[in-house]
């Protein structure tokens, strides 16, 4: 049996995608199962011994009609028995066909119906996104712990981390995620500025993409603090994943690197506005979800269009109630 999961495009998602690649392993102990992903979400599956391999895509691997097809058929090489589809865009079903699997499972919907051999129905409930990966699976699973094992670090990797964080002569940092991808998930610079302004005697290590790092600079400029040092942008995903699994805990957004934290165990506070923490909420025994649950909250969107009171449902978390989140975990 070998078995392609076409894995979702975000880090948070992917991370939540672990449970349902460690209930396919436990379902098939001898098939061969790949991870087929966007290069940015890699990082991720790296190491994980529920796969046995990696298959990644650039960009302009799925851009435009003709370079996606060949992708698709290049899988074709890979003799996939079975295809499942956590992602639900056209172009990963249109990937899935053109593999030539003759099995492939997916959520119906975004007019990709026809090319899916079992179009699965979404649940009337409101279920955890993991869950929802699990749902296609259409077999008993059994009693099983499908979070274990998480995202994987070599001890390699580990001492790396190690290294890094004695270079920046930083002891047990907590970790700190303003960032997101979506603007109505990252913390406004000047509510990050209060956050930390309460941090007096913990070590504080900011990340973030390259794109963050020009905001990133304005906190660490505005508050002048020695003990608060950014990485924003320094660092590719796999690198900072080592990082942050160093960490003392973390205070994160609703985003990837949030997800990361609260799967490697770390200590997180995540905080929730935009998103339905019920839906979404990162997966870890060590997390905390503070949510303010404003009126207009959670609109699910990528930009707050709340222009009365712009993005007030991250805005009215106080910094004493994250730090005191964070004691109690």
């Amino acid at each position: 049996m070998r078995i392609g999961i076409f894995c979702p495009n975000w880090v948070g998602d992917s991370v939540m995608a672990i449970p349902f690649i460690n209930s396919l392993r436990h379902l098939y102990p001898k098939a061969i199962i790949l991870a087929i992903c966007k290069s940015h979400v890699g990082p991720v599956f790296q190491n994980h011994p529920s796969l046995d391999g990696i298959i990644q895509f650039e960009k302009k691997d799925l851009s435009g009609i003709k370079t996606t097809s060949d992708s698709g058929r290049n899988l074709k090489a890979n003799d996939f028995d079975l295809f499942y589809l956590l992602s639900d865009s056209y172009r990963a079903a249109y990937l899935a066909y053109k593999s030539g699997s003759p099995i492939r499972i997916g959520y119906r919907g975004q007019g990709r119906t026809g090319m899916l051999t079992k179009a699965v129905k979404r649940p009337k409930s409101k279920i955890h996104r993991y869950l929802q990966y699990i749902n296609l699976i259409d077999k008993e699973l059994g009693d099983y712990d499908c979070f274990d094992p998480g995202i994987v670090l070599s001890d390699d990797e580990k001492d790396w981390a190690k290294k890094e964080l004695t270079k920046l002569d930083l002891i047990d940092p907590i970790s700190f995620f303003p960032f997101s991808v979506a603007s109505s998930r990252s913390i406004p610079i000047s509510k990050a500025i209060t956050i930390l302004n309460d941090i007096h005697e913990e070590n504080v290590l900011i990340f973030g993409g390259i794109n963050d790092s020009p905001s990133a600079k304005v906190i660490i400029k505005t508050l002048n603090k020695k003990n608060i040092v950014s990485v924003a942008g320094d660092y590719s995903l796999r690198q900072s994943i080592a990082i942050i699994s160093q960490c003392k805990s973390s205070i994160a957004t609703d985003s990837g690197l949030g997800h990361i934290s609260s799967n490697l165990g770390i200590p997180t506070v995540s905080l929730f506005g935009a998103g339905d923490s019920e839906l979404t909420k990162p997966i870890g025994g060590n997390t905390f979800v503070l949510n303010q649950n404003v009126y207009c909250s959670p609109c699910l969107k990528n930009k707050c269009n709340n222009k009365k009171d712009p993005l007030l449902c991250l805005e009215k978390i106080q910094p004493g109630a994250i730090l005191k989140s964070l004691d109690s975990i």
